[in-house]
């Protein structure tokens, strides 16, 4: 077993494979865990076969329902939220990752967000998170994003951590998890429960484009067009200065 983990929840998009090898390709030997969100999306994968990579077939779909503390307008619309809910406790590393399955990693992200957490061993982080870069459909690169994964620092539309660029100690996940019982938007209001439950002092960011974030993962997705005028006008708040001030590429 390797010191971290990284969760997939997947329908079996066609992208899942290239997320499954930015994991593989990590400097610092890494699992990961592939969930199949009900039977019907479950697919041979396309890979050789490695035994860091695990698979878990869930007897039914959990994306499409919804439970009675949710509203209406959320049903089908959960993705991998009540995976992500579970996944703390299904895993044994000492950290965890959520990545959606059509992002993938740069190859250094695991060994730099290990490297964050463990900075200030006095008093230990709990989580830290990493900045991303934005790609078209086809992977090909847009830009970094300046303009709304930013953590606590407001961005275009407040405050958000993108839910793959999250990197957790498997003891928090576990205290922290049912935070992500939320369809749509729910990485805005899992960071937002985040800090109310315990504050912003367990966590900092790398500071790194270390995600690489793939537009058009689902009909509410931002289109290009969001992060180019995004970034100008952080950009026009900030100066034009390299890096911005929350990176440190």
């Amino acid at each position: 077993m390797n010191p971290a983990i990284v969760v997939i929840p997947t329908t079996g998009a066609p992208e899942l494979e290239c997320a499954i090898q930015s994991v593989l390709d990590q400097t610092v030997p890494t699992d990961v865990l592939v969930i199949f969100d009900g039977p019907a999306f479950a697919r041979p994968l396309v890979l050789p076969d490695d035994a860091r990579v695990h698979t878990l077939v869930l007897p039914f779909n959990t994306g499409g329902a919804r439970t009675s503390r949710i509203p209406a307008s959320q049903r089908g619309h959960w993705y991998g939220a009540r995976v992500m809910c579970a996944a703390g406790y299904l895993v044994n590393n000492d950290y965890a990752i959520m990545l959606d399955q059509d992002n993938w990693l740069r190859p250094d992200h695991v060994a730099s967000c290990i490297a964050a957490l463990e900075s200030r061993p006095a008093a230990p982080y709990e989580m830290v998170y990493a900045l991303r870069a934005v790609h078209r459909k086809d992977g090909s690169f847009v830009c970094r994003d300046d303009c709304e994964s930013l953590g606590p620092r407001d961005g275009v539309s407040g405050c958000l951590i993108d839910t793959s660029c999250y990197f957790f100690r498997t003891d928090f996940l576990m205290k922290a998890s049912h935070f992500w019982l939320w369809g749509w938007g729910g990485d805005s209001r899992f960071l937002v429960r985040l800090v109310q439950a315990h504050g912003m002092d367990c966590f900092t960011g790398t500071g790194r484009y270390t995600v690489h974030y793939r537009l058009g993962g689902n009909e509410g997705s931002a289109p290009e067009a969001f992060f180019v005028q995004g970034n100008a006008r952080m950009r026009a708040l900030h100066g034009a200065t390299v890096p911005m001030p929350w990176a440190v590429e």
